[in-house]
C-alpha cells in the first residue's frame, strides 16, 4: 500500500513539476531532475524509519521525496530561493487535491460552514497526519474557532536531520495557509516546530 500511495504522489509531482519548471528548464533538463531526485530518494529512503502509523510513515518518505528534490535543483545551480518556491508551486498543485477531496467530504455530513471546518481538520488528522506519529492537543474556543496544537512532527524531525527545516518553514508549513483558504476559512498560527517552537499552534477561523 505505502508503494501505491507513494506512486500516486511522485505521478501527481511529476505532473505539476513539468508545468512549474518549464519556465525555466528545458523538456529533457525536466525529464533529468524528475529522474534524478528520484534516485536520490531511493539512497534517502534506506534510512527512512517506519512510524507508529502508516499516515506518518507515508508522511516522512514524502518528506524524504522533497529532500531529494531540493537537493537535486541545488545540484544543478538552482539558489535556494528558487528551489524553495519551485517545490511550494508543486507541492501545492498536489496538496489541493487532497484538500479538495476533505473539503467535499465535509458536505457530505454537514451545510453549517464551522462544522465542515471543524470536520476537515478532523479528517486530516485522522489520515495522514495522525496520531500517535503525530500529536495533538485540541485547545477549546468560544466561538468557531478549531483551534489546537501539534505537539509532535515527524515531518520536522525529518527535515531537521537533513538541515531544512527552514525549507520545511516555507513549503510545507506554509500550505496549511492557502489550504485554509480552499476550506473557506482563515488561518492563523504564530509557530512551527519546524521553526523551532516547542509546538505549532493552529487556529482555524471559519469565513462569515
Amino acid at each position: 500500500m505505502l508503494q501505491i500511495i507513494l506512486f500516486w504522489f511522485k505521478t501527481k509531482a511529476a505532473k505539476a513539476a513539468r508545468k512549474i519548471l518549464s519556465s525555466e528548464f528545458k523538456k529533457n533538463e525536466i525529464e533529468d531532475i524528475l529522474k534524478g531526485y528520484w534516485s536520490r530518494y531511493i539512497v534517502l529512503r534506506r534510512d527512512i524509519e517506519k512510524q507508529p502509523t502508516f499516515g506518518g510513515t507515508v508522511m516522512v518518505h514524502l518528506a524524504g521525496m522533497s529532500t531529494a528534490f531540493y537537493n537535486e535543483l541545488i545540484k544543478r545551480g538552482a539558489s535556494d530561493t528558487q528551489t524553495t518556491q519551485y517545490f511550494y508551486d508543486i507541492a501545492w498543485k498536489v496538496y489541493k487535491i487532497m484538500g479538495r477531496f476533505s473539503w467535499n467530504l465535509t458536505r457530505l455530513k454537514y451545510r453549517n460552514n464551522s462544522k465542515r471546518l471543524a470536520y476537515a481538520t478532523e479528517l486530516f488528522r485522522a489520515f495522514p497526519f495522525n496520531s500517535p506519529s503525530y500529536k495533538w492537543k485540541n485547545i477549546p474556543q468560544a466561538d468557531d474557532s478549531v483551534c489546537f496544537n501539534c505537539t509532535k512532527c515527524p515531518v520536522a524531525e525529518y527535515f531537521e536531520t537533513k538541515g531544512l527545516s527552514e525549507f520545511c518553514v516555507k513549503t510545507w508549513c506554509a500550505l496549511d495557509f492557502p489550504l485554509a483558504n480552499m476550506w473557506n476559512a482563515k488561518l492563523e498560527r504564530t509557530n512551527t516546530i519546524a521553526g523551532g517552537a516547542i509546538v505549532c499552534d493552529f487556529k482555524w477561523k471559519p469565513n462569515n
